[in-house]
């Protein structure tokens, strides 16, 4: 599913929400339960969530996105106010006058005309604010679904080193064991029977370090998601590739244009322009115009006065010159992340090739070590080797497969972050 759907979907419905105050106290026992109630029906318990699923649940439960999304529908609900005329004024006046015995009266609307131009120029500064937060969101959400693809990788990788290092566990047990009544024999040294409960500790420790890892990173899946933490572990669907997968095409120059991170960036920065030409347009005055009814000893009369500032020493001098260091300001940031994107691309299209070095590496490796190991199981079953040197070689495989995991793990991130730069890129 799009982002580009659930930032139209959302947005509007917290556009609608904020038309008109309510006053809502927080109620926070309801919360919790609306909020149970939702995660549940979103993400029963004991179900497992498929990679579409998890991405449109974070979408809509993300308290930062969510956060984001009243911001922006703050921001149009506010822009469309701006730029409005100033208030038109009313003067009444009412004169005694004792010794005649007689009331003069007067009243005197009027009006300020902005012939500067100044509420357009706020119209449009809002326009582009909301531009530029519009953008924010859009990238926001990407660097979300990011993160949270990336998450995925982490997991689905404990998982496949947590039923490697069961097997694993499970025949360490057997070949200490083993090793232990062969010992109390005589007929294993003490290297080979100190190495097999070296290897049966290692083993164990890994186990316990994986379980710490995948239940931070369950809890950090739940949190990221949005989710009540009563739905419990989440299984996930899916598996990691076979083999090593082939690289990703960086983005282009081109296509690097067209990021939601530099839209916004350039939003702003036109804001800043159009700023800049706001507090120039304030050092010339706008005329106040009104008309005036006055009864004067018994006399009707009817005047029109216009009235203007002079500016002489100000000249809005010091708005000026704030708004010119904004702009430079925004200037300065919009080439500094335009340079910083074209770095990253390289940075991560560099770290990819070498990761995936390192992957086929590892691979060929891994290939080369289990055509070995089937040969020392085929010569143990013949009794031409010992259970020791089995083991070792046993340990080996299952040291490079976890080194293994590591590479591709580490390589589907980078090629994540490589796909979420591109704009184009629609997960």
């Amino acid at each position: 599913m799009r982002t580009t759907f659930f930032t139209t979907i959302c947005a509007a419905l917290l556009l609608a929400s904020c038309a008109v105050y309510k006053p809502s106290p927080v109620d926070l026992n309801r919360d919790g339960t609306e909020w149970y109630m939702v995660s549940t029906r979103l993400c029963p318990p004991g179900s497992s969530m498929s990679q579409g699923s998890m991405r449109s649940i974070g979408l809509l439960l993300n308290p930062d996105l969510n956060k984001a999304r009243l911001s922006y529908a703050a921001e149009t609900e506010a822009s469309r106010y701006a730029g409005l005329w100033e208030d038109p004024s009313l003067s009444v006046e009412g004169v005694r006058v004792l010794r005649e015995n007689f009331n003069n009266n007067s009243i005197g609307p009027s009006l300020s005309i902005p012939v500067t131009g100044l509420p357009s120029l706020a119209r449009t500064i809002a326009e582009q604010y909301t531009e530029a937060d519009y953008w924010s969101m859009r990238a926001q959400e990407r660097t979300f679904l990011s993160d949270l693809e990336i998450l995925r990788y982490d997991i689905l990788v404990i998982h496949a080193k947590q039923e490697m290092i069961r097997r694993r566990l499970d025949q360490v047990k057997q070949e200490k064991q083993t090793i232990d009544r062969l010992y109390s024999l005589g007929e294993v040294e003490l290297s080979d029977y100190q190495a097999s409960c070296q290897r049966y500790n290692d083993t164990m420790k890994e186990s316990q370090e994986l379980e710490n890892e995948h239940l931070a990173k369950r809890h950090e899946l739940i949190s990221r998601l949005g989710l009540h933490p009563a739905v419990g572990e989440i299984e996930l669907e899916g598996s990691l590739p076979a083999g090593v997968p082939g690289l990703v095409t960086p983005p282009t120059v081109e296509q690097l244009l067209e990021s939601p991170e530099l839209h916004s960036m350039l939003a702003s920065y036109g804001a800043s322009e159009t700023e800049l030409r706001s507090e120039i347009r304030k050092q010339y005055p706008d005329l106040r115009i009104g008309p005036s009814l006055t009864r004067e000893e018994g006399n009707n009369k009817i005047g029109i006065g216009v009235e203007m500032s002079l500016p002489l020493w100000n000249r809005n001098r010091q708005g000026i010159a704030k708004a010119s260091g904004a702009r430079e300001v925004k200037h300065h940031d919009t080439i500094a992340l335009w340079r910083k994107m074209q770095q990253d691309v390289s940075a991560l299209t560099a770290r990819q090739k070498l990761a995936a070095e390192h992957c086929r590496t590892e691979y060929t490796r891994l290939q080369s070590l289990q055509e070995t190991g089937r040969r020392q199981e085929q010569l143990f079953q013949l009794g031409e080797t010992s259970l020791p040197a089995l083991a070792d070689a046993r340990h080996e495989i299952f040291q490079r497969r976890m080194s293994y995991l590591d590479c591709l793990g580490t390589l589907l991130g980078i090629q994540t972050k490589l796909q979420y730069i591109n704009p184009f890129y629609q997960p």
